[in-house]
């Protein structure tokens, strides 16, 4: 049997698989990225990309310009609308999530729509171009052994049959939903396993003249049929329907003609040319894992988490899964920690993906309540006019109107995909509506983006690999720095990065305050201002996250310098 060793395998080539495996060689970390299907599955899938993860990819040095250059045209994917069909009557419409300059004010990378086959081929080029990633593709992962220092996995080449046995010191599931490594592993998820059992339809159409000035990335529909969704990928081509079906209903049972009944039940017309590419089942699920490590072994992306689709926070919860998990493999592997930091994986991300799936689970409750209020029951739909009378009448507009208000947090979270805090308290205005955000600067929370003068973020000035020391023209700070340890990388205003107004003012901090970092942006400490005490303070917070012995980060220090 062939043998492979690499510092980390990474199980699955989907997008969380080779994200990760980019933010890995980034950080100086080889790795084989092990991808059991030959070809990428060209079926839409997810379809948004939040900000909090376009920050991310923008730190991995993803080429953003192309992320965007491949997303739906913001004008055709800014919008929600709930209709009887495509070309009927349109019971109401909401803003998909904020996507407008305004947020900008927030974040530098506002949402997109992207359809995941077109971020997968934006990462592969990536990915392949950097010579410290080796991509297999047909190559299935079947058992893995641990030891003490190292995990050996045995995988088949599908195409030849041949095994092959990969020694890596890490390995990392993000092989989807129904991972082989978390079933090998015998770690349960925990939660409801069939929620709702949906038909997947991909097809080709152009629909634009049928929408008019009616364009948005979603329609959820609830005319004479069964409760359905159709997804905009391109109007102009590639489009969704999602079908609401039962548990024994197969694949076998939606062929072509009767695929294309659905289909022009939902758009309201049977002119336009439809070309049926994909037809797949698909159950709803809200399952976190019980553990997110064995040993050597981490969970991340679907490996560890189900969701509904309900607010689009699957693939984008998968993203921050790595772009927690990679800076801290890298840290321990290069001695800046003890192995004791990678516990902190699980007690970060999994209380996060808990959040994620409530919240999409009280997404999808309250589609119910538009259900409700239109008298709409899917397993015994009215009639086309009987639909049409009650959208006429008077009296039930108000509640209709409220009903269709009441999704709003539904498709606005930037609270979640902003706002979400390790082992800390974000607080919020109460007076706030819960789809604002406030950042903050405080331990836990992700670094609050201001714009720099010459056109980064803050969130730019984070190190990818060491803790980054923001602060302002304060000399005692760049004095001192050294002895946080040589893993500090102090970034200095007006010599690293300029801005109007001192960067720790505009983080609600004094002239002389300062924050340390960590290379996945979230804040690990703060100090208020410059002294011994709060010199020391940065320095136990990083002795004690990171698990170094005070004799460990004394041998760290560097000479008194910073490294711009």
């Amino acid at each position: 049997m062939q043998t492979v060793q690499v510092p980390v395998l990474i199980v699955g080539g989907g997008p969380v698989g080779m994200l990760g495996a980019i933010m890995l060689a980034q950080r100086g970390l080889p790795c084989l990225v092990a991808e059991k299907y030959p070809h990428r599955l060209d079926a839409p899938k997810a379809h948004a990309l939040n900000p909090r993860s376009l920050e991310i990819c923008a730190a991995a040095g993803l080429p953003m310009d192309a992320l965007h250059a491949a997303a739906t045209p913001r004008h055709e994917g800014a919008y929600v609308r709930m209709v009887t069909s495509l070309a009927g009557a349109q019971i109401g419409c909401l803003p998909y999530e904020r996507q407008d300059e305004a947020v900008r004010a927030l974040t530098q990378w506002p949402l997109i729509n992207i359809s995941q086959p077109a971020f997968e081929h934006v990462l592969e080029q990536a990915l392949t171009q950097n010579k410290h990633i080796t991509l297999r593709k047909g190559l299935e992962w079947r058992s893995c052994e641990q030891q003490q220092d190292q995990v050996i996995s045995t995988l088949i080449d599908r195409e030849s049959g041949e095994p092959l046995q990969v020694v890596s010191r890490y390995l990392i599931a993000a092989d989807g939903s129904s991972s082989a490594v978390r079933e090998h592993l015998g770690i349960p998820m925990l939660g409801p396993k069939a929620l709702q059992y949906n038909m997947m339809v991909h097809f080709e159409a152009d629909l634009r003249e049928l929408l008019h000035e009616r364009p948005a990335i979603l329609y959820f529909l609830f005319g004479p049929s069964s409760s359905r969704v159709l997804i905009a990928y391109d109007i102009g081509k590639t489009w969704v329907l999602m079908h609401r079906c039962e548990e024994h209903e197969t694949v076998e049972d939606f062929g072509p003609e009767v695929c294309l009944q659905l289909i022009h039940q939902a758009i309201g017309s049977d002119k336009p040319p439809v070309q049926i590419k994909h037809v797949r089942p698909w159950v709803m699920s809200a399952q976190v894992a019980q553990r997110y490590a064995q040993g050597r072994v981490f969970l991340a992306g679907d490996a560890g988490h189900r969701f509904p689709p309900s607010g689009g926070l699957g693939l984008n919860t998968g993203v921050a899964d790595m772009d927690n998990l990679t800076w801290k493999l890298a840290a321990v592997d290069k001695g800046m920690a003890d192995s004791k930091l990678l516990d902190t994986y699980e007690s970060e991300r999994q209380g996060i993906a808990q959040t994620n799936m409530r919240q999409s689970l009280s997404n999808a409750q309250r589609m119910k309540v538009l259900m409700d209020v239109l008298g709409y029951h899917p397993d015994a739909p009215d009639t086309a006019e009987q639909i049409t009378q009650r959208l006429t009448d008077a009296h039930g507009q108000k509640a209709i109107e409220e009903a269709v208000e009441y999704q709003r947090e539904h498709f606005d979270s930037l609270r979640l995909q902003l706002g979400y805090a390790y082992g800390g308290t974000l607080q919020q205005d109460d007076a706030l509506p819960i789809n604002e955000f406030r950042p903050q600067a405080v331990a836990g929370a992700r670094l609050p983006h201001h714009p720099l003068a010459d056109g980064r973020s803050t969130l730019d000035l984070v190190h990818f690999s060491e803790m980054a020391l923001l602060c302002g023209h304060e000399s005692q700070w760049t004095a001192n720095s050294h002895r946080l340890g040589s893993y500090v990388h102090c970034v200095v205003q007006g010599r690293d990065y300029d801005m109007h107004g001192h960067c720790p003012v505009l983080m609600g901090l004094s002239d002389s305050g300062a924050l340390l970092v960590r290379p996945d942006g979230h804040i690990l400490a703060v100090a208020q201002a410059f002294s011994e005490g709060a010199l020391k303070q940065l320095k136990d917070a990083l002795q004690n996250h990171l698990h170094l012995s005070p004799v460990s980060i004394n041998a760290t220090i560097s000479p008194p310098e910073c490294t711009p």
